[in-house]
């Protein structure tokens, strides 16, 4: 998690310029894109495993957040409501979303095609020495339900409070400490599992 001093002045950055983006100040908007694209298409690309359609998907967010700045309300952060905004189209992606390919699936020109949650977890394993481990939390992340998959990376790999990831799933924050234990739970016995 970011020291409070980052948190609120990421807060204090965003306000006017969500306030002159809201008045029509594309250059605000663009402002705040910049800001926050990074961290949502990561976001993305760690709940639905492909970085095509986590880009598709963080336009998408920011579309949604452009047409409805005038219901943000100033009272949380704007990065929060973007996650939020991001998790209602990934969700609506989930639920249109083709069946899950091989991560060895190839096109026929030879390019890797994205393999949907299964490969989620590859990301995060970069940092792991062995290929099999990182096959293996992916598949297991991929089996989790999807509401405790959005907790563990909201809060394992985003660095998300439980403040914060209450407010962007729209849940209770008991909600989200007993998901994210169910999950990791989940996750730890799967793994454990031969």
């Amino acid at each position: 998690m970011q020291p409070a001093s980052v948190v609120d002045d990421e807060t204090t950055a965003d306000g006017p310029l969500v306030v002159r983006a809201a008045g029509g100040d594309g250059s605000a908007f663009r402002t705040l894109v910049d800001r926050h694209h990074e961290r949502i298409v990561s976001f993305l690309h760690r709940l639905c495993g492909c970085p095509e359609q986590a880009l598709d998907l963080a336009q998408e967010t920011f579309l949604s957040a452009y047409r409805h700045l005038a219901s943000f309300r100033q009272d949380s952060r704007f990065s929060t409501w973007l996650h939020a905004i991001a998790v209602n189209h990934a969700r609506a992606a989930a639920r249109r979303r083709r069946p899950n390919v091989s991560l060895d699936a190839v096109d026929a020109d030879g390019e890797r095609r994205c393999a949907e949650p299964a490969a989620v977890m590859l990301a995060v394993s970069a940092g792991l020495e062995q290929e099999d481990l990182a096959r293996r939390i992916a598949a297991a992340l991929d089996r989790l339900d999807i509401r405790y998959r959005e907790v563990v990376v909201l809060a394992d790999m985003q660095d998300a409070s439980y403040e914060e990831i209450a407010e962007a799933l729209g849940v209770p924050v008991g909600t989200v400490r007993s998901r994210l234990h169910r999950g990791r739970s989940e996750l730890r016995s799967l793994l454990a599992s031969p």
